[in-house]
C-alpha cells in the first residue's frame, strides 16, 4: 500500500479528529479540529488527509498566504502524522505529494513553512526539500521558504 492524499469531507473529517499525537507535540503542532474549523471561514484552505490505503495517517493544511499580502505563495499551516505511525517516511512521503499538488497551480511560485522553535526536528525535514530558513518571528516561529517559479 502507498500514501495517497484525500480531500476532508463529511465522511472522513471524524478520522482526522482521531489521530494522536504525543503530548511534547502539542506544544507545537495545533489540534486538527481547531485547524479544519478554521478552514470552514476561509474558501482558499486546502485540507487533505494522509491515508494508508483507507487507514488515515495524517493531516496537512495549505492555503495562500494572502494575510501576508503574498497570494501567490502557498502556506503549509499543518503538517501532522499520527504517533502510531510517526517514523515510517509518511510524513516524507506526504510532504512530497503536497509540494507536488502546490506546484501544479498556476497560483503557486512559492511554498512557506513555519516552526515552533525547540522543535528543530521539523527544521532538518524540510531543509531536505530544499526549504530555507528566512526569518523568525514575533511568536518564536521560524519561517521557512522554498521557491520555484
Amino acid at each position: 500500500m502507498e500514501i495517497q492524499l484525500k480531500d476532508i469531507t463529511k465522511d472522513n473529517w471524524v478520522d482526522m479528529i482521531d489521530l494522536e499525537i504525543t503530548k511534547e507535540q502539542e506544544n507545537y503542532v495545533a489540534l486538527n479540529s481547531e485547524s479544519i474549523a478554521a478552514s470552514k471561514f476561509y474558501d482558499d484552505y486546502v485540507n487533505r488527509g494522509v491515508y494508508l490505503g483507507d487507514e488515515a495517517v495524517g493531516f496537512v493544511q495549505y492555503y495562500p498566504n494572502h494575510e501576508e499580502g503574498k497570494p501567490n505563495e502557498m502556506f503549509i499551516d499543518q503538517l501532522m502524522i499520527d504517533v502510531n505511525h510517526q517514523g515510517k517516511g509518511y510524513g516524507t512521503k506526504a510532504i512530497e505529494l503536497v509540494l507536488h499538488e502546490i506546484k501544479q497551480r498556476e497560483d503557486a511560485r512559492s511554498i512557506s513553512i513555519c516552526y515552533v522553535e525547540g522543535h528543530d526536528v521539523m527544521k532538518r525535514f524540510f531543509e531536505r526539500f530544499d526549504f530555507k530558513v528566512v526569518d523568525q518571528d514575533e511568536f518564536d516561529e521560524t519561517i521557512m521558504e522554498l521557491h520555484f517559479d
